[in-house]
């Protein structure tokens, strides 16, 4: 299999991912659910996604095949349709930028910056450790970072979103609309962006 850095998701499966020595991928799937997912690499970038003609039975059936991919280095993930992608283990990561419009993410990492935005009525959880965050929420969204050990960054929320956070420096952050964070945190500089309909709770 070539190699690729980015990982695209554009239909409804379910998905473990893990690190390795070389990039793999397989459809866990037997008969004829083996074809309603397909995948193609393109400019460094893995896409998985569903004919036409097959992506009817997802939603018919309420299915989501299982996907096993294994990454050498993964720098993006977008997750744009409703599927779930869980890492199998703790994922080696440097720099990683995440999109997550639909569906559910739910990885541990040990990385050395994350870039996190979360939009509609996505979820995110966010485990581990990383050096940099930062955090970018809207809509409806959740993003669950309160098991991410992060020493730095920001975070911005908007809308009706809800964040819960670690951070050990320093932090800062932004809450817009009616939107709500929870934190655990040991600042020495934190700078604090808020309006009145906001809600703060320590953990």
């Amino acid at each position: 299999m070539n190699d690729f850095n980015n990982l695209i998701v554009q239909t409804r499966c379910t998905i473990k991912l893990s690190h390795g020595e070389q990039p793999s991928f397989s459809i866990d799937e037997s008969g004829e659910k083996a074809n309603w997912v397909n995948i193609s690499i393109v400019n460094d970038q893995l896409v998985v996604y569903t004919k036409p003609e097959y992506y009817g039975y997802l939603l018919l059936h309420d299915y989501y095949p299982q996907i096993t991919i294994t990454y050498k280095i993964l720098t993006g993930l977008q997750i744009l349709d409703k599927c779930f992608v869980r890492s199998s283990e703790t994922l080696t990561l440097q720099n990683m930028g995440i999109i997550v419009r639909e569906g559910n993410l739910d990885i541990i990492v040990d990385a050395f910056s994350l870039d996190c935005t979360v939009i509609k009525s996505a979820y995110a959880k966010l485990s581990g450790r990383t050096i940099f965050s930062r955090v970018l929420a809207h809509q409806r969204s959740v993003y669950d970072g309160s098991d991410l050990e992060a020493s730095e960054g920001n975070v911005h929320v908007h809308d009706e979103a809800k964040t819960s956070i670690w951070f050990e420096e320093e932090l800062e952050f932004g809450l817009f609309g009616q939107s709500r964070m929870g934190y655990r945190v040991n600042l020495r500089n934190p700078t604090l962006l808020l309006n009145p309909y906001n809600i703060i709770t320590l953990f």
